[in-house]
């Protein structure tokens, strides 16, 4: 038997003894990524914020949590933040300097809100994997974002 026969046959038995061990493992790495869970309403929101995670929000949790200060962040591409912002949202597509931004305005454990153009806008949540990779731990994804918060007739923001 040569040597790439032996190589094919080691590489497939480690990874059907890694798959087993995995499926037997109480700990095992998921198959599937998990969705991200929807919270209801800002008391939920807030107290969840006490465990590290990423969490989607709807409109009206959003509106709360807007009322109650926390930092909103645009996810949108910056040649689309000319049709306004949440106020008080900050945005870049350097995701370095917004997350130097962000360390320095409310610190790697305090939540935030990320949001993008509508619910079909993956951008926001591409951003909260990219932010807790980093290390922030307290994410919350507004998924109906930017068109929810325009339709609900909200307070808009225009940046220069």
């Amino acid at each position: 038997m040569d040597y790439q026969k032996q190589s094919i046959i080691l590489i497939a038995l480690s990874i059907l003894i890694g798959s087993i061990f995995n499926l037997l493992s109480d700990d095992g790495i998921p198959w599937v990524a998990e969705p991200i869970k929807i919270v209801n309403n800002s008391e939920d929101a807030l107290d969840i914020l006490a465990e590290p995670s990423i969490r989607e929000v709807e409109i009206e949790t959003a509106k709360a949590l807007h009322g109650s200060g926390i930092l909103f962040v645009d996810a949108r591409a910056e040649e689309y933040l000319s049709d306004g912002f949440i106020p008080g949202a900050i945005a870049s597509d350097d995701i370095s300097m917004l997350s130097d931004q962000i360390e320095t305005m409310i610190g790697f454990d305090t939540g935030f809100v990320i949001y993008c153009s509508d619910d079909d806008c993956g951008s926001s949540e591409e951003l909260a994997y990219q932010f807790q990779d980093i290390g922030f731990n307290n994410i919350l994804v507004f998924k109906g974002g930017w068109k929810s918060w325009k339709d609900a007739g909200l307070e808009i923001e225009y940046h220069e």
